[in-house]
């Protein structure tokens, strides 16, 4: 892991914290406590009820979604309080943090009253976590401290210590990732069948499959072969990148965070999009489409003839497709064996081996009893995200499968649970690759679809050794967390006007592109990337 060679001379310095010196940082009411119970066995702990309620502030992701149960006040909510709360004297409070707005809303919390602060904080991206770390927010950890309130928690998550340090000082947990295999791109079979289409064997005869899907106009007279959407700055550019991929060009432009206009790689991705909209083979009006609601409704209208996404049954984009087109089927091509431009399959990102990474706010009194909290959850995963056999699942063979629809007032919260639990776990984990894939197919596919799962899967293992994830810088990079809005909005406007423009016109627009793009940011951005990178290499 590259975060273990940065920070691997960091980590002697963090193993000198004491026990004792870290319950006596935690503060508050919580230190007479813990210094008590310092003899007490791990039994002991999990009987353990405070002598006086305290409370602890749990955060969890409001996502919006209509029909979705109040996220701080539901049957799950309530079953924490009773199962973990109201057996060690603990009032669970449960914060709510708009999905599409959460880094604004950790910064408000932090800076308001302490009273009101959440005892968690948490982000998906690694940047923002350590923005986060930057500001003091976090209370340095002792990893004895973990390991005896979580002791399951700890063993399974240790291997991702050398992502949880910042400067020598322990201040992030991360949970673990299992591999996911439903981010698939859907074809139209029956297209591929009614024009006597074999599965292509790399992008070129892509391309081929696509016009005639543009000629035979099987999905009418507005047929688009492929969907197309504005997207955000994780512009996947991985067939063009050179292989291996340095460290230093990772350091620099492999980020989801902010685009890579200047790249040569991202040019040449640009200039292939370019081909694909001139010859009319993605959505005309792809810059219009923010969120991939347009593309959502073209395949599912019938119109299109594929489509990219990740696969679950909330929305069913399959079925909402065979009842619109009832002779519609749907597959995933196989994964390119060989890639004429390398010799090899296409190299593409990893995800990051953690999912969530949260830390323990500065000013929480009772860190030992988030703790306990986090080994609550890892020992009640089944529960958390399956609910109850019968009611909201039933078991296949060793699989347990949700049931479909139940409105109850014990259903599972969106996407079953998962804002709860993710503190801990990224993904539902079986234990056996297998049963998960297995899992994941009954999860995400509707029925008569699994295979599709299960494909991905196949493809996976097919590039998984030319896969890397992106380097992750120890400390924030200030500049790009200054100017992150500014340089999407610009990549946006670019990305728009090089796609859409004439292929004579391409090399000049890019040009001028570039040093706009520079100007507005960018060239900050990778000065200070080069300047961590050489510090830290």
């Amino acid at each position: 892991m590259k975060l273990k060679r940065i920070l691997s001379m960091f980590l002697v310095a963090a193993t000198a914290v004491t026990m004792s010196g870290a319950l006596t940082s935690c503060g508050g009411g919580g230190v007479a406590n813990v210094d008590k119970n310092e003899i007490m066995s791990r039994q002991d702990i999990e009987n353990y009820v405070y002598p006086e309620q305290i409370e602890i502030k749990i955060p969890v992701y409001d996502r919006g979604n209509a029909g979705q149960a109040d996220v701080t006040n539901n049957y799950w909510t309530n079953y924490v309080q009773t199962e973990f709360g109201d057996k060690h004297n603990i009032k669970v409070t449960f914060i709510s943090i708009p999905r599409k707005e959460e880094v604004t809303v950790f910064n408000q919390l932090l800076a308001g009253k302490k009273e009101n602060q959440p005892d968690i904080i948490f982000n998906y991206d690694y940047p923002t976590i350590v923005s986060f770390a930057d500001q003091g927010a976090f209370q340095t950890l002792d990893e004895a401290m973990i390991e005896k309130y979580a002791p399951h928690f700890y063993e399974r998550t240790r291997g991702l210590n050398d992502y949880t340090y910042v400067n020598g000082d322990k201040l992030f947990l991360a949970a673990t990732r299992p591999d996911a295999y439903n981010y698939v791109t859907l074809v139209r079979k029956d297209w591929m069948d009614k024009l006597n289409l074999s599965e292509p064997a790399n992008e070129d005869e892509l391309v081929e499959i696509l016009k005639k899907f543009r000629d035979a106009k099987l999905g009418g007279e507005n047929t688009i072969p492929k969907t197309f959407d504005l997207g955000n700055a994780n512009y996947g550019n991985y067939r063009f990148r050179p292989y291996p991929l340095s460290d230093e060009d990772n350091a620099l432009y492999s980020d989801i965070t902010v685009a890579s206009l200047t790249w040569e790689p991202t040019k040449e991705q640009l200039k292939w999009d370019n081909m694909l909209y001139n010859e009319g083979l993605i959505s005309p009006e792809w810059y219009l489409d923010i969120d991939k609601s347009k593309a959502r409704e073209a395949f599912v209208s019938g119109q299109a003839g594929m489509y990219d996404d990740y696969l679950a049954k909330s929305p069913d984009v399959i079925n909402t497709l065979k009842q619109n087109v009832p002779d519609a089927d749907v597959t995933i091509f196989t994964a390119y064996a060989i890639d004429p431009n390398f010799g090899h399959p296409t190299p593409s990102r990893r995800e990051n081996p953690f999912g969530m990474v949260s830390g323990i706010n500065a000013n929480c009194a009772h860190p030992e009893a988030v703790m306990m909290y986090f080994e609550w959850l890892e020992n009640n995963l089944f529960e958390m995200q399956n609910g109850i056999e019968g009611v909201t699942y039933t078991m296949d063979g060793e699989i347990p499968v949700l049931v479909d629809g139940y409105e109850g007032e014990d259903r599972l919260n969106y996407n079953g649970n998962k804002d709860m639990w993710c503190l801990v776990i990224e993904g539902r984990d079986l234990g056996d690759v297998n049963l998960n894939v297995q899992a994941q197919a009954k999860s995400f596919a509707p029925d008569g679809y699994e295979f599709i799962i299960e494909k991905s899967y196949q493809n996976f293992l097919v590039g998984d050794e030319y896969r890397y994830t992106d380097y992750i810088f120890s400390k924030p990079v200030e500049s790009l967390t200054a100017s992150a809005t500014t340089l999407l909005d610009n990549w946006r406007v670019h990305k728009t006007e090089l796609i859409n423009c004439k292929p004579e016109e391409f090399d000049a627009k890019y040009e001028a592109a570039c040093a706009d793009y520079l100007a507005a940011g960018y060239q900050q951005v990778l000065d200070e990337k080069q300047k961590l990178y050489d510090a830290e290499k």
